[in-house]
């Protein structure tokens, strides 16, 4: 399969540069052509239910990044110290800025495509355009907005792409976690929240001074108040995706959901049957625009109060063939098989966010591999030879495929 890298920027004086790996072929062979059917489709009232069977997943497949992204770009972040990111943040894509959130007293920060720095977002602290710790966030590139959800927030943050900031939205209730979507045009807001028991609803929608418009109730999806459980919603499809990732204080089987604004209901579209209905392990679902992956993993209880994860398995659907299995994600970009990656996909990319000593070291086990193809060898010793340990973080990013 041939490759080929083009440089797309670079600024010498900042020591920016993004470069694009792109693949002049598409996969020979559909990965998941040969797994069986894992799944059924049910029509229900709402729409159509897509349910996994976790009994027919049989085997794990390596499947290449390259099958589900058009390319790959390494964006390397300016290195100017008011620029600097460190590790453990969110990382958003737009067409043309990329927004890194805040990580303990450092603010977001607002990069071109390119990874030359624009401005801070806001600031760390207590006061007026200031947050501590934060849960959510949109770059609406389109209407020049960048808004920011913080923990226990009873509004929206809200700034311009140069940083300046702007009125606050404030909403109908208090968010512990939750996840949103602006439609600026529309002057609308839609949330999702941790549903505890005693709040009125789990999804709603707003207008910009919060006036509350429609709500759904919390009904069987209310939890008790613990913070451990989260709210995913990936962005990857046109549909505002609702999923609780409910772990304590016991997992339970829940569905994937899309919130069907016009009639205001949420409409199971993904769930997965799992072979011991006494014994669930931790679970989340995402939706990709082709595909439905899942996850599963069990608790390892670390102290009295403290609780980790085993390795999670991924396993992936196939929306119109219903073909799955368990898999493993690698970067056919810059390695081979055994350079395991997290499929972490958001607002239509794959992105990962790392500092330049990490990546350098994975990229070098990589080089060490003796079955790793030629092309991919040069084009991952050009960059580790282009990394500056002590510079910016860098970022791989790649569009999905539609």
């Amino acid at each position: 399969m041939k490759s080929k890298i083009t440089i797309l920027g670079l600024s010498s004086c900042c020591l920016l540069a993004t470069l694009a790996f792109t693949q002049n072929n598409e996969v020979e062979q559909d990965p998941l052509a040969l797994s069986p059917i894992v799944a059924k489709q049910t029509t229900t009232p709402n729409g159509t239910l897509i349910s996994c069977n976790l009994k027919m997943l049989k085997d794990t497949i390596d499947l290449p990044l390259s099958y589900l992204t058009e390319n790959l770009e390494v964006v390397k972040l300016d290195g100017r110290d008011e620029a600097l990111v460190g590790g453990g943040t969110r990382t958003k894509i737009s067409n043309n800025y990329i927004l890194v959130s805040n990580r303990k007293q450092t603010p977001y920060k607002l990069f071109t495509r390119s990874g030359k720095y624009i401005a801070s977002i806001g600031a760390y602290g207590q006061g007026p355009n200031e947050y501590g710790n934060t849960y959510a966030e949109q770059l609406d590139e389109a209407n020049n907005r960048i808004y920011i959800l913080p923990w226990q927030s009873d509004k929206l943050l809200v700034f311009d792409l140069k940083g300046k900031p702007q009125p606050p939205i404030p909403l109908c209730m208090r968010v512990p976690k939750g996840q949103f979507r602006v439609d600026t045009k529309k002057m609308e807001v839609t949330v999702t929240t941790l549903p505890f028991k005693g709040g009125p609803a789990v999804v709603w929608t707003q207008d910009l001074k919060g006036k509350r418009k429609s709500y759904v109730p919390s009904g069987h999806l209310t939890l008790p108040q613990d913070f451990s459980n989260e709210v995913l919603m990936g962005n990857n499809t046109s549909d505002y995706t609702v999923m609780l990732l409910t772990i304590m204080p016991s997992p339970r089987i829940d569905s994937l959901y899309h919130y069907n604004v016009v009639k205001n209901r949420l409409e199971a579209r993904f769930t997965a049957e799992y072979p011991n209905k006494e014994k669930i392990p931790w679970h989340g679902y995402s939706e990709y625009p082709r595909h439905f992956i899942g996850d599963v993993s069990w608790p390892i209880q670390v102290s009295e109060h403290t609780w980790s994860s085993s390795k999670p398995a991924n396993y992936i659907v196939d929306k119109k063939t219903l073909h799955g299995n368990y898999f493993r994600l690698y970067n056919d970009f810059l390695g081979t098989k055994k350079m395991e990656i997290w499929p972490s996909f958001e607002n239509g990319y794959y992105v990962t966010n790392m500092e330049p000593s990490q990546l350098k070291e994975n990229l070098k086990k990589e080089l060490a591999r003796k079955d790793i193809p030629a092309e991919v060898r040069k084009r991952t010793q050009d960059l580790v030879k282009s990394l500056d340990e002590e510079g910016n973080n860098v970022i791989l990013l790649a569009k999905m495929k539609r």
